[in-house]
């Protein structure tokens, strides 16, 4: 009976294992969820990690068919072409899956020294809503820089998702976190998360008006079943 009041009040003094792990993940944030200034029907949302870096995933819902949306994301040779600050994407296996992908990507950064990132990019369609999921995530590939002046990103990753709705439009949902490390996360962090809500809106609306092109109206994908 003692042992038995004993575990007990252990219990109820402190917190579960599930309650303990919760609180060390909140720690990673500095905030909350909070609303930004979003354009043309797209909501934006941030919080802060710790290391200064925000945080961020967008809404909308758009006419454009969720098969069209997916074909621009996983056509990733053509982000250049409309993807904000993209300056090269280039697959690392040409015969490489539509699901599956490995992707050598550069961006411009203005005022700081350029970025580059490997990335790997997966598929996926759930079989009951027809939702699109496409995940991405840096990986650690020994591919040399095109530039020696290139900072790799240590981290960016985030999906895209689209799910096709019974009125026939679709809704978006994109999140991101792209700790840029160097000078630019150290003292210019500022300025970089203000600039990655816009950058990321502008690319947002890019790929709405590339997925009303014929090439990716007509597209046929085969990890999405209609």
């Amino acid at each position: 009976m003692r042992l038995t009041i004993t575990m007990l009040a252990l219990a109820l003094s402190g917190p579960t294992i599930t309650e303990a792990k919760a609180e060390k993940r909140d720690t990673q944030w500095l905030s909350g969820w909070q609303q930004q200034n979003g354009s043309n029907g797209i909501n934006a949302q941030c919080r802060q990690h710790k290391n200064k870096i925000n945080q961020c995933k967008f809404s909308a819902v758009v006419d454009e068919s969720f098969t069209a949306l997916s074909a621009v994301i996983v056509d990733v040779e053509n982000h250049k072409s409309w993807a904000k600050s993209v300056q090269i994407s280039e697959k690392l296996s040409p015969q490489a899956s539509q699901k599956d992908i490995y992707v050598y990507t550069t961006y411009d950064f203005v005022g700081a020294y350029d970025r580059d990132a490997v990335l790997h990019y997966s598929a996926e369609q759930d079989s009951e809503t027809k939702t699109v999921k496409i995940t991405f995530k840096t990986v650690d590939k020994d591919v040399p820089k095109t530039d020696l002046r290139l900072i790799r990103f240590p981290l960016l990753a985030g999906y895209w998702q689209f799910k096709p709705l019974a009125n026939g439009q679709t809704k978006i949902e994109h999140m991101s976190f792209a700790p840029p490390g160097g000078v630019v996360q150290k003292s210019l962090y500022y300025f970089y998360n203000l600039n990655y809500v816009g950058a990321s809106i502008e690319t947002i609306q890019s790929l709405l008006r590339e997925a009303k092109k014929a090439k990716y109206q007509k597209a046929k994908l085969n990890f999405i079943g209609e």
